[in-house]
């Protein structure tokens, strides 16, 4: 009985060989010089010419500068930028040619300087912008790639600066209104508006 498992478990790794070698004959890696003298370097299937696989360009140096993987001629899972040193700079995430999920941006020291949330290309949901330190700079409230609700902004310290409420204006962009407040580094109030289609009047501030 356990030759039988035994068996069984080699048939079913010769087979995921053989699947993975069976796909990478119909696969071919291409390389060309971009307009700025970058080596692009892509896979593409051998029969209908399209991208399927890892994307990178590299700069004149040899740098990686960007690193993608594409399915059936689109963009599809992440998609990497690094700076002219090889330092990651952002990350983006694909879905049939889409950015879709989450995206990040870096500090040079890798630590976080935006989250943001898309769905099929529309930024949707938080966007969160941070100091190098690590605390939250700005967290603002957008639906399809305007902003659309709840916006608070931080002292470096970590202590609330500013909140408020955007809201679309006739032009779709989106633009402060209701009651806004703003407070000092201490995280005292010091101001409290009115605002109206973007323009703000002082109500009381201290």
């Amino acid at each position: 009985m356990q030759h039988i498992k035994a068996f069984s478990r080699l048939s079913v790794v010769l087979l995921l060989v053989f699947q993975a070698f069976c796909t990478q004959d119909h696969i071919e890696t291409i390389e060309a010089k971009n307009e700025r003298g970058q080596l692009e370097r892509w896979q593409r299937r051998k029969d209908n010419k399209v991208k399927e696989g890892l994307f990178q360009r590299f700069s004149p140096e040899g740098v990686l500068l960007e690193e993608a993987h594409y399915l059936a001629d689109s963009l599809d899972g992440d998609r990497k930028h690094f700076s002219a040193t090889g330092i990651l700079e952002s990350i983006e995430h694909y879905q049939n040619n889409k950015i879709h999920g989450r995206f990040q941006a870096f500090y040079p020291e890798g630590t976080v300087k935006i989250e943001q949330d898309f769905v099929q290309g529309a930024l949707t949901g938080f966007s969160i912008r941070y100091y190098p330190n690590g605390k939250i700079q700005e967290k603002v409230l957008l639906k399809d790639n305007v902003e659309n609700g709840t916006f608070t902004e931080y002292h470096e310290n970590g202590n609330l600066k500013t909140e408020g409420t955007y809201t679309p204006n006739e032009d779709g962009d989106g633009v402060e209104d209701g009651e806004l407040k703003e407070y000092d580094e201490s995280g005292q109030l010091i101001r409290i508006a009115d605002c109206k289609n973007g323009k703000c009047l002082t109500r009381w501030n201290k």
